[in-house]
């Protein structure tokens, strides 16, 4: 009896664990690597030649970081959303300088640009990106003058709840492989070329030591005498 008492609260844990993953189809914890195409003239901007080429977005827990390098690593970014602790961050460092702002998950986050007034249109068109179906959806915008309307692709199949709380396509709930950003008015189309189920340690959602906490407006103002 007590055999069969064992072997059954094993089975029900090994449920409840996989519960999300095995069952479920999705990778609960992993890596995202997207391709980072900037999509204005360098020759108009000479420091595009100079700006990162991908950006690396790590999963555990429905804790997320995304983040981008470049320069040989004396210039790096990152948005850091923490359900666990309940905060949303962002971390830069250029050279020997560095500084996080923090705000509630709700808060205003720090990174890419806000994009002008526009609505997202469902389509029943797919397209496998890294290996994942995505659904594609367009982005229309009230007024082309600054953007031109664009596709964007995303899964359902990534288990990460809130993907798009640092973005301006939080109403879409599954994962985006496939879309357009600004980074100080300068476009960018970024594209997954690779998703890992792979390990990732807690400690990728701190603040890293030696980081001085500003406000959002100090950000801005080194990013903005940066570029």
């Amino acid at each position: 009896m007590r055999i069969k008492l064992i072997y059954l609260v094993s089975i029900i844990l090994i449920f409840y664990y996989c519960k999300n993953s095995f069952f479920s189809g999705k990778v609960e914890e992993g890596t995202i690597e997207y391709d980072i195409v900037y999509l204005d003239d360098s020759k108009s901007n000479p420091l595009i030649s100079l700006l990162p080429t991908e950006m690396t977005l790590k999963f555990k827990n429905n804790n997320y970081i995304t983040k981008i390098e470049g320069w040989m690593g004396i210039f790096s970014m990152a948005g850091i959303y923490n359900v666990t602790k309940k905060t949303n961050s962002a971390i830069l460092k250029i050279m020997n300088e560095k500084y996080h702002y923090e705000t509630s998950l709700e808060g205003p986050s720090f990174g890419f640009d806000s994009l002008p007034p526009f609505k997202i249109e469902q389509t029943t068109e797919t397209k496998v990106i890294a290996n994942y179906k995505c659904k594609k959806a367009i982005v229309k915008f009230e007024n082309n003058s600054v953007w031109k309307d664009f596709e964007i692709f995303y899964t359902d199949d990534i288990g990460l709840e809130n993907p798009n709380k640092n973005n301006p396509f939080s109403e879409i709930k599954g994962v985006i492989l496939d879309y357009r950003m600004a980074f100080q008015k300068i476009k960018m189309s970024l594209v997954a070329k690779k998703v890992e189920g792979v390990e990732v340690l807690d400690e990728e959602f701190d603040i890293p030591a030696g980081y001085s906490k500003v406000p959002k407006e100090k950000m801005e103002e080194v990013i903005s005498n940066l570029m």
